[in-house]
């Protein structure tokens, strides 16, 4: 975070806010906030530097895992964890964005993929051995993001919180209302009227879309075939009766949602363009992990095809790999 340490200056977040404030107008900076205890508690491809409790060090993390290979649980609740997040990142990565309150524009991109776990990726039924994220780090994830907002709404940063994407919470019925859940959760940590929106489609391969339907939901099964607002659907989403086959549908059944779960919440949205350049490259929608032929997708720009979403952005590097290789 701060200058030194054997660090580049650009590599650290007061270096680069240094930087950008030497232009004329100074450059807005782009920051991804992404150190929960317990991270990416589902897939693992990024897991541990913070950990509710530490264990053997393996390489990729020096986290306490279960027989099951996911997080061991205990009952604290992960203080130690959450302590360590809070003093050690949150709080000097505040005090050194505050510094150039005035100076710099700065937005933050917070903790990708964690909240949308909960809905989807919570421990199964299984009383011993079950697959996925569990209630302590559920708790982490939950008072560390708003701590992270809490402590960021004291800057002039602009925040915007990782919702995942439409292939991931685009489910919106009845008998599983996936994006009301997820809307629901938002409500219930009083952090809606301190951030400006959400963030989609973070290092993911959704394609944009070009028109938003005239109802969130037009699309889903084979309702609105031959309706140009329900093209761009690589995966099959909507045979499959999704919501949210590409981000513009995915953007209004989640704006719905929010409104209706928190009264006067009116989100706006960045959608992640990085690596969607090819949507339609992938021969299984569920790899994730360096897919070949994706490209790169729209260029950044805040001309969006919807004025709820107030920028598409390159929030994934281009071409920057995810750690591993499947074809």
């Amino acid at each position: 975070i701060r200058k030194g340490n054997g660090h580049p200056d650009l590599s650290t977040v007061e270096g680069i806010l240094e930087d950008a404030a030497k232009c004329d107008p100074p450059h807005l900076v782009v920051f991804i906030v992404y150190d929960l205890p317990n991270r990416d508690c589902w897939a693992l491809a990024s897991n541990g530097e913070i950990c509710c409790h530490y264990g053997k060090d393996v390489g990729r993390t020096k986290c306490k895992m279960g027989s099951n290979g996911f997080y061991e649980e205990f009952p604290t609740k992960c203080e130690d964890g959450l302590k360590e997040y809070k003093e050690t990142y949150i709080d000097p990565f505040a005090e050194v964005v505050k510094s150039y309150d005035g100076k710099v524009p700065v937005v933050l991109i917070l903790e990708p993929d964690s909240l949308p776990n909960m809905i989807t990726n919570m421990k199964d039924s299984r009383p011993t051995e079950f697959r996925g994220c569990h209630d302590e780090t559920q708790t982490a994830y939950m008072e560390g993001i708003k701590y992270a907002v809490d402590k960021f709404a004291e800057t002039d940063a602009v925040m915007y919180l990782d919702a995942g994407h439409g292939g991931w919470l685009g489910w919106a019925n009845d008998n599983d209302d996936q994006t009301g859940k997820f809307a629901s959760l938002i409500g219930s940590m009083n952090i809606a009227s301190k951030i400006r929106g959400f963030a989609t489609n973070v290092a993911n391969y959704q394609p944009i879309g070009k028109l938003v339907c005239p109802e969130p939901g037009t699309c889903r099964g084979y309702l609105g075939d031959g309706n140009p607002c329900c093209e761009d659907d690589p995966c099959g989403l909507r045979s499959h009766w999704n919501w949210g086959h590409n981000e513009l549908n995915y953007v209004d059944v989640l704006d719905a949602r929010m409104r209706k779960a928190i009264p006067g919440f009116e989100p706006k949205f960045v959608i992640d363009t990085g690596r969607n350049g090819n949507p339609s490259a992938r021969t299984d929608c569920g790899n994730w992990c360096n897919p070949r032929n994706n490209g790169i997708g729209h260029v950044p720009t805040t001309k969006t095809p919807d004025p709820r979403i107030d920028a598409l952005y390159w929030l994934k590097t281009p071409g920057e790999s995810d750690g591993c290789t499947e074809l």
